[in-house]
């Protein structure tokens, strides 16, 4: 069921990768995508907030924790800093609270 692929199309595949890591997080994720009329590699940049609010890892609690007892806020004001410590480090926009 599968077409075969052209070394161009092999290289494309080859060369998406995952960009540097902040916080053991990667900044974006490359993807391909391949139709009959187009070849075209792409660049995912999720939100810092949606990164935030996915950290699960124990020592990504842990940090949201000090965080919500040093400033005495909630696990979702806690995620916001983070956020925005992760927007500072990755050099984007300020994350909108509303």
């Amino acid at each position: 069921r599968f077409r075969s692929l052209t070394e161009e199309q092999k290289q494309m595949l080859a060369s998406a990768k995952k960009g540097p890591k902040v916080n053991g997080i990667p900044c974006y994720t490359e993807g391909v995508v391949m139709g009959s009329n187009l070849n075209a590699l792409f660049r995912s940049v999720p939100p810092s907030l949606y990164l935030a609010l996915g950290m699960t890892e124990k020592d990504e609690k842990a940090q949201r924790r000090e965080l919500m007892k040093a400033h005495g806020c909630t696990e979702l004001e806690a995620a916001f800093m983070v956020a925005r410590e992760l927007d500072r480090k990755r050099g984007t926009g300020a994350v909108n609270e509303t």
